[in-house]
């Protein structure tokens, strides 16, 4: 790999408020990889959350339409905000699956073309990592799921326009059957 732009250098601190704090949004492969994980059927493992819990602008690809309603596909929370696979000790009970948004949290990665042109701190939430000399979170793992992440969600965002297109009037059910899940 080509020389990397400056990046922060961190440690997780293991505080959990990734796990708590932002809404995700997931795509139909985080999805996928989390049933064949779990065995849980979709609907166990995902909700359906109004604009007024994201702040996503109208042509991010997340918007999917119902009836005479929008909403987008995000990972399901207990009822003290906790994520649904976070464990009491603050872990991640699907680790194996998580979403491709979970494996590159904190980090947001700039493109141009093929090169890296910036690696920064994600600011959806204040991340609490140890900044550190050296950084125990491995850079190239990162950038190899910035990259899925990339793909996963223009595909997912293709099958959710073509959805509003065609049939955006169905059924969360019917939208879970349409992204083949």
């Amino acid at each position: 790999m080509s020389t990397l732009p400056k990046y922060p250098k961190i440690r997780c601190s293991r505080c959990g408020d990734c796990c708590m704090v932002p809404v995700v949004p997931v795509t139909h492969k985080d999805v996928a990889r989390l049933i064949k994980h779990t065995g849980l059927p979709a609907s166990a493992l995902v909700r359906f959350c109004p604009s007024s819990e994201m702040a996503y602008d109208d042509d991010s690809g997340l918007w999917i339409k119902f009836k005479s309603i929008r909403r987008a596909m995000v990972l399901r929370k207990r009822r003290d905000g906790r994520c649904i696979f976070q464990t009491p000790e603050k872990a991640c009970s699907a680790y194996e699956a998580r979403p491709q948004t979970c494996r590159t949290f904190p980090y947001n990665v700039d493109f141009d073309g093929k090169k890296i042109t910036e690696i920064t701190l994600n600011e959806v939430m204040k991340c609490n990592a140890v900044k550190c000399s050296k950084g125990s979170i491995d850079i190239d793992a990162v950038i190899a799921n910035v990259k899925k992440e990339y793909r996963e969600d223009n595909s997912y965002h293709k099958s959710v326009k073509q959805w509003n297109s065609s049939n955006g009037r169905g059924t969360v059910k019917d939208f879970l059957k349409f992204i083949g899940l």
